[in-house]
């Protein structure tokens, strides 16, 4: 099954491109699941960071700025809001292709979501997943091994997008075919 993994530096255009690419699948009429995330800003400032459904567009804080009992730089994780939610969502079935945006720093507080991301990349389900470009942790040394991994800048982003998406269809329309036989 195709796995594919997007790193970048921050603010690049990662959650942007599974954006895209989630947007192209339900178009063709895939069930997609997992979630998004996006930075929360006041006063155009990031003061934290939510994930966002992408079935039900339920959002839940995954950080924001202040003192907390788990802090990731200036931001303290909201483990048990984060651990809820995935507790929502883990036993369910996989859509036709799960996104998770992002593995990094503040997701793998919660060995829940590393559970989920081991789900993941040990099903057949085809995945879409968004890597913090310098994170070291054991689920990323094995997650490297196992998915296609590419760096966006800017000058590659909307190139890598369709090379994804068309690769993602390739595989659920040759799964299809197998299927009807």
């Amino acid at each position: 099954m195709s796995k594919f993994a997007i790193t970048g530096r921050p603010g690049i255009g990662k959650t942007t491109l599974c954006q895209k690419v989630c947007s192209w699948m339900k178009n063709r009429g895939y069930h997609m699941s997992g979630f998004l995330t996006r930075e929360i800003r006041k006063n155009n400032v990031r003061i934290g960071f939510e994930v966002v459904d992408i079935e039900s567009g339920k959002t839940v804080t995954l950080a924001s700025i202040g003192s907390g009992k788990i802090r990731v730089g200036k931001y303290s994780v909201h483990i048990d809001e984060f651990e809820n939610y995935l507790k929502s969502i883990v036993g369910k079935e996989f859509g036709d292709v799960v996104i998770i945006d992002e593995i990094g720093p503040m997701e793998l507080k919660c060995s829940l979501f590393v559970d989920l991301v081991e789900n993941v990349i040990s099903s057949n389900v085809p995945s879409l997943l968004t890597l913090h470009a310098k994170l070291r942790h054991p689920l990323l040394e094995r997650l490297r091994k196992s998915v296609k991994i590419y760096r966006i800048d800017e000058k590659n982003r909307n190139k890598i997008a369709e090379i994804v998406f068309r690769e993602l269809l390739e595989e659920l329309e040759k799964s299809k075919k197998l299927k009807e036989r």
